[in-house]
């Protein structure tokens, strides 16, 4: 069995962007079901990506063929549609979103919806948060906003302060988690993270 203990996924379109998030039911070994709320999709069968993501094996991407069609069946939740979801391939195997992080040292500039402009390096990210070093004093759920180029994308990303930390260096520390964060922004990110991450596993491979 591919997957152990999953009940999300994020589910790609065939143009490779984000489609829509997807809960996830594990029928057997053979037969996987995915209940979306997002309204706006329509009934077809198509081969695309899927990122599951398990509790024990991490972020699983799945090249998948998906039947999505009108769901009929008694749901808890509103989930206009569902899709019978048959996995062709493993593509790869990320540690888990939540726990990833790198340290990329990016210097940016922000906009507290509280206190106005200020300026700070984001010391690590991942696709949950940073974790933020600055003069510039903030408060506990305080939220901010900030633009970044990850790679080639442009990322609009908003967040709050859920953990003040130590001075560094003479500076406050905040950890930060992402409020709202859209599909794109989210698939932008982890892309990042998961780009930086391989390249430091191979730096470290290759000085062995």
């Amino acid at each position: 069995m591919v997957l152990k203990d999953c009940d999300s996924c994020l589910v790609y379109g065939t143009d490779n962007r984000p489609l829509a998030k997807a809960r996830v039911e594990i029928m057997d070994e053979d037969r996987i079901l995915l209940f979306f709320q997002f309204s706006k999709l329509r009934s077809i069968r198509i081969k695309t990506f899927v990122d599951f993501h398990d509790r024990q094996y991490g972020v699983v991407r799945c090249h998948c063929d998906l039947i999505i069609q009108n769901n009929r069946l008694p749901t808890k939740l509103a989930e206009p549609w569902m899709a019978q979801c048959t996995i062709l391939k493993v593509q790869d195997t990320f540690q888990r979103q939540k726990d990833l992080r790198v340290d990329v040292g990016m210097k940016s500039e922000f906009t507290s919806l509280s206190t106005g402009y200020f300026s700070g390096t984001i010391q690590n990210i991942s696709a949950g948060g940073i974790f933020l070093l600055t003069s510039h004093v903030l408060k506990k759920n305080e939220r901010f906003q900030f633009s970044r180029r990850l790679e080639d994308e442009m990322v609009h990303l908003e967040a709050r302060v859920v953990r003040i930390g130590p001075l560094v260096k003479g500076e406050y520390s905040y950890g930060c988690q992402f409020v709202g964060i859209t599909l794109e922004a989210e698939a932008a990110v982890r892309k990042f993270v998961y780009k930086k991450q391989k390249e430091r596993q191979n730096r470290l491979g290759k000085r062995a």
